[in-house]
């Protein structure tokens, strides 16, 4: 355990402030880690910026229970576990650059009740420079089973990021994609005809994407649905039974702004999965 040093590359990494929900995404990465094969960085800073005060942390002990919690689940995961005397969100935002995956739960001990994504998670979300996986803490009840499906949201060429890593992750998890290509009538929508056209050009937008790693991968069962429904619901809904949604995060520039749009609120606010945020930059389209 050190309290600074260089992050690994193409390792997992995950923050914790010893919460129940960092505990959650603790687990999840640990098992990241594992089905990837690499290290796994476990990271404590300060939630909320400004003046750090060891003396008041209990950086040690959570770091070092995290360690102990890790090595129990996953015994041959390489873990390393750093103190940073800054920013959470900055400090995962800047070790994110050199991850595979960076890993935070849903709202940690700094979170105000009734939030179910908390600001350093929002934060990150805004800003991660690799595929985020946001753990949901506690899903709400499921009504419908659980199936090893992992869904992902295209909508054209421009979400080819998000679903190349579905695909890679369906491997990993021994289970098939989902492909939800979400879309409404326009206002030239006018006619029949032209209603009848746009259902054929949206039914086969994603072909373009979905083909070629589908023939990369023909072991992994597919299901490519387009409907005709809000994209945020059709994802809340095709996420009801898979364990984990995939969406890809467009931004304009690298700015201070949250840069997260409605789809990827939605998403984190609403899902009954875990939700990966694959970021694309430069974003061709508006915040998604």
């Amino acid at each position: 355990m050190s309290r600074r040093g260089e992050s690994p590359h193409g390792h997992v990494v995950v923050g914790t402030d010893g919460s129940r929900a960092a505990t959650h995404a603790l687990e999840q990465a640990a098992g990241e880690a594992h089905r990837r094969r690499v290290p796994l960085e476990i990271v404590h800073a300060w939630p909320w910026g400004g003046a750090y005060e060891p003396l008041d942390d209990d950086a040690p002990g959570i770091l070092a229970k995290a360690t102990r919690h890790v090595a129990a689940l996953a015994p041959e995961v390489q873990v390393t576990a750093v103190t940073v005397a800054d920013d959470a969100a900055e400090v995962l935002v800047r070790r994110s650059r050199a991850a595979a995956l960076t890993v935070v739960g849903t709202r940690g001990n700094g979170g105000f009740t009734g939030l179910l994504l908390g600001s350093v998670s929002l934060r990150v979300a805004a800003h991660c420079r690799s595929p985020l996986l946001v753990v949901r803490n506690e899903p709400p009840p499921r009504t419908t089973p659980r199936v090893r499906t992992v869904v992902v949201g295209v909508r054209g060429e421009e979400d080819a990021p998000a679903a190349s890593f579905a695909f890679a992750e369906a491997l990993r998890r021994e289970a098939g994609v989902s492909v939800v290509h979400a879309w409404a009538y326009g206002l030239n929508d006018r006619t029949h005809s032209d209603r009848e056209s746009r259902a054929r050009r949206e039914e086969s937008s994603t072909e373009l994407v979905v083909a070629p790693l589908h023939k990369e991968h023909p072991l992994v069962q597919l299901d490519n649905r387009s409907v005709r429904v809000a994209p945020a619901r059709a994802l809340i809904d095709a996420g009801a039974t898979g364990e984990v949604v995939v969406i890809a995060t467009h931004r304009r520039k690298p700015t201070l702004g949250m840069q997260l749009g409605p789809v990827t609120h939605a998403l984190l606010h609403h899902a009954c999965c875990h939700v990966v945020l694959v970021p694309v930059l430069p974003s061709r389209l508006g915040a998604r």
